[in-house]
């Protein structure tokens, strides 16, 4: 599950720029549809305790608003996602996960710069 709902859409959309980069945004709504079918009426990914799938896309609670933030818009949002949403709110709220994340903006500035230095590559080698 964490490959076809994260790896090449989400790396897609957030390395690249125009046609590509909207073709991965596409793909991650398709996935994330996913995986909104599989929290539906359960708590955790595994029903209602924690366990490894959760710990396997639990990254995504993290990351996706960094994501979001530097690209400027909405991948994962309440209205379209509402068990996803509920259910990164318990990841979150859970105390020793919620104490080890770095701060945000620190992982603002970190992936601002990861992107910057991707789509300064692509434009070098196809310019």
């Amino acid at each position: 599950m964490d490959e076809k709902v994260a790896l090449p859409s989400m790396w897609q959309a957030f390395t690249k720029e125009g046609r590509e980069q909207e073709e991965g945004v596409a793909s991650i709504a398709e996935n994330l549809k996913l995986l909104e079918a599989e929290l539906e009426g359960k708590k955790f990914l595994g029903g209602e305790e924690i366990g490894i799938p959760d710990f396997a896309l639990g990254w995504l609670v993290n990351l996706v608003p960094v994501f979001e933030e530097i690209l400027g818009l909405k991948i994962v949002d309440e209205e379209r996602h509402p068990s996803l949403s509920e259910w990164s709110r318990r990841i979150s709220d859970i105390p020793v996960i919620e104490e080890s994340w770095p701060p945000r903006d620190k992982l603002v500035t970190k992936w601002a710069a990861i992107r910057d230095h991707f789509l300064a590559t692509a434009r070098a080698s196809s310019g």
